[in-house]
């Protein structure tokens, strides 16, 4: 028997059925039909009330919730049994994190290139245009230093 799970995803909509048949995970919804493969099944994201299947570049939202008339009920033991049937190998993905390591580097080059600007413009006599356009650039470095203390924020 095939697993299956359903949920109506607004009032106005018919039932979506998400059903897992032969190595497939089959959306349909009234007369729409859309194949999945599990072969290009590259990750899962779970959330308290639904998930999202990741397919390459496309992608497969499935809710636990569903709506009888204007209420939405919950579905969480279909939709379980479902989840455990499809990512059974698939990993689990997260965002990667790269630190400020790189931040810091294009900081540190960007300040080397508004200084030399700088030195250049004064060498060739047009030193309020170097302040002008070094301003700009150092601008630019304010802003790349706002993002350092969010880099490292919910590892560990």
């Amino acid at each position: 028997m095939a697993v299956s799970h359903s949920a109506r995803l607004s009032p106005i909509q018919p039932e979506t059925v998400w059903t897992l048949e032969d190595d497939c995970v089959v959306e349909r919804r009234g007369g729409h039909l859309r194949r999945f493969p599990l072969a290009d099944l590259k990750g899962v994201r779970r959330g308290e009330r639904g998930a999202i299947l990741l397919f390459g570049r496309r992608r497969l939202t499935i809710p636990a919730l569903s709506y009888e008339g204007l209420r939405p009920q919950d579905r969480s033991a279909s939709f379980e049994t479902f989840m455990a049937a499809v990512s059974g190998d698939a990993p689990v993905r997260r965002p990667p994190a790269f630190g400020a390591a790189p931040v810091y580097w294009i900081i540190g080059l960007m300040a080397l290139g508004a200084a030399a600007l700088l030195g250049f413009a004064a060498l060739g006599g047009a030193w309020t245009l170097g302040v002008a356009l070094a301003s700009r650039l150092i601008f630019v470095l304010i802003l790349a230093a706002a993002v350092l203390p969010w880099l490292d924020r919910g590892r560990g």
